[in-house]
């Protein structure tokens, strides 16, 4: 996560822009120092003004991105000792330059955020793969009295359906129990370096015919230079079959998945890949947005809540992350940002 820092004169111009200002602003250093600061930072000239004897302050700062956005920024001023700055009118409060150093207040929540999910992780990794095996042995016991009875029961006899829906069950269940290992305890990783577009063309192929069965139209956009990533690929595979899955159930009669790859720079300013899948379905309540990752959560009565938290953890365990953002009624996208090689 970048790190900002400026330089504010006595007269509310900019000194020093720093790289981590640049990339959380938009802005080149060359353009704005020795200009006001006020049009890229509003309020702040009467915010240091105020400082007067205290030497630093924390700020709540909203600032104006290049492209014209605005941005909460979490601050803290630092006023230098009054030097050989002519004097004037003191509107400065008795101190120097003073130096602002911030952070995107968002980027910080979403950081937040990430930490409070790894640690409900942890706690829910032990607490899963301990149920699992609990689960397990008793289950295993009622499949094999339930499949003996099959054995000794006519085709006419009594309970015969009845024995048949019980096997049924099991059988969910054990994909159930599956799911939440592979949850806790994932498989090693086999990591294997190739471009994302093949890795996605492939997984795509397996669910091209019940996208047309479904009635929906599947636009492909990749990047026209290919972006190679070292990943596992059927671990990637598994994630691109879960959010298509999930756009599929959200478009029930119809519609179009959109799924296009774009070169990005990640916030370090290192390269990275973004693919997106973006769908024209419901859409995804806002009340559900903050918990659509979360384990056993699910928007379906049917869902384990489980496909999109092992996506996840699958995108994160590979340097990776991924997002969402939707409108009731207007669709759903989700994005997958993973570093390049």
């Amino acid at each position: 996560m970048w790190i900002g820092l400026v330089t504010v004169d006595t007269t509310g111009c900019l000194r020093l822009f720093n790289t981590g200002a640049e990339q959380i602003l938009g802005h080149c250093a060359k353009d704005v120092c020795g200009k006001p600061c006020e049009p890229i930072f509003s309020g702040l000239t009467q915010m240091l003004s105020g400082i007067g004897d205290q030497r630093e302050v924390g700020l709540r700062i909203t600032a104006r991105h290049k492209d014209g956005r605005e941005l909460s920024l979490v601050a803290t001023a630092n006023a230098t000792a009054q030097g050989d700055e002519p004097s004037g009118d003191d509107s400065s409060g008795g101190h120097g330059e003073v130096i602002v150093v911030f952070q995107d207040a968002g980027e910080l929540e979403k950081l937040e955020h990430r930490l409070r999910h790894l640690n409900k992780l942890q706690s829910l990794d032990q607490f899963a793969a301990g149920i699992v095996h609990e689960i397990r042995n008793p289950l295993a016991g009622i499949s094999t009295n339930a499949q003996y009875m099959m054995e000794n029961i006519g085709s006419s006899e009594r309970f015969r359906e009845e024995v048949q829906d019980i096997l049924a069950d099991v059988k969910n269940i054990e994909e159930i129990v599956g799911k939440v290992l592979d949850f806790a305890h994932p498989t090693k990783s086999t990591v294997q370096e190739g471009p994302i577009e093949g890795i996605v063309e492939d997984a795509l192929r397996f669910s091209r015919m019940p996208l047309r069965r479904q009635g929906i139209r599947l636009l492909t956009s990749f990047s026209k230079s290919p972006a190679k990533v070292r990943v596992d690929v059927s671990q990637l595979k598994q994630v691109v079959f879960n959010i298509v899955r999930n756009a599929c159930e959200a478009m029930p009669d119809g519609g179009e998945l959109r799924v296009s790859t774009s070169r990005v720079k990640a916030g370090n300013g290192k390269a990275h890949v973004r693919l997106e899948v973006e769908d024209t379905g419901r859409g995804i309540p806002e009340e559900c947005l903050e918990r659509i990752f979360d384990p056993f959560f699910s928007g379906h009565h049917e869902g384990t809540g489980l496909g999109l938290a092992i996506s996840r953890k699958i995108v994160e365990n590979h340097g990776g992350r991924i997002e969402v953002r939707s409108k009731p009624g207007k669709g759903a996208t989700f994005g997958i940002i993973l570093p390049t090689v």
